[in-house]
């Protein structure tokens, strides 16, 4: 397995995140474009699919669990299922993270996530550099 100093997580990429969001196109092409940067730069894309309780937007196996349709793990790609709101909490992610030889996160997400403090704070706990792309879509174009 390669060595990748850089892991770009997507915390809010599910249907229910996306979909029916007034800026859903916008966020999607710039969210888009930060993926194949990632990708391109040789970075792991990490995609978290949070677990849902019943009746919830996000319910485990429901059409918004999954991805939005603009987003899919390829090869090369780590799928991630992760419990609210932190996404290292019992899913394994430290050490998936680890064994690829990552030590910076760059974490993408709707603003004003519940799921983005937890995970933050953890991974800066953990060691991990972090930086944060919770900008509006005008601003996520090009990378920083």
């Amino acid at each position: 397995m390669t060595s990748t100093p850089v892991a770009l997580l997507l915390l809010t990429a599910q249907r229910h995140h996306l979909e029916d969001h007034p800026q859903e196109r916008a966020l999607s092409a710039a969210w888009q474009r930060r993926v194949l940067s990632a990708r391109a730069a040789g970075s792991l894309v990490v995609h978290v699919q949070w677990d849902g309780a019943s009746g919830t937007p996000g319910e485990t196996f429901s059409r918004g669990w999954v991805l939005h349709p603009d987003f899919r793990a390829e090869a090369g790609d780590l799928p991630l299922r992760a419990a609210h709101p932190d996404a290292f909490a019992g899913s394994g992610l430290d050490a998936e993270l680890r064994r690829r030889g990552v030590t910076k996160l760059h974490l993408l997400t709707l603003p004003g996530t519940e799921l983005l403090p937890a995970t933050a704070e953890t991974a800066r706990g953990l060691g991990y550099e972090v930086r944060v792309f919770e900008a509006q879509p005008q601003t996520l174009g090009t990378p920083g």
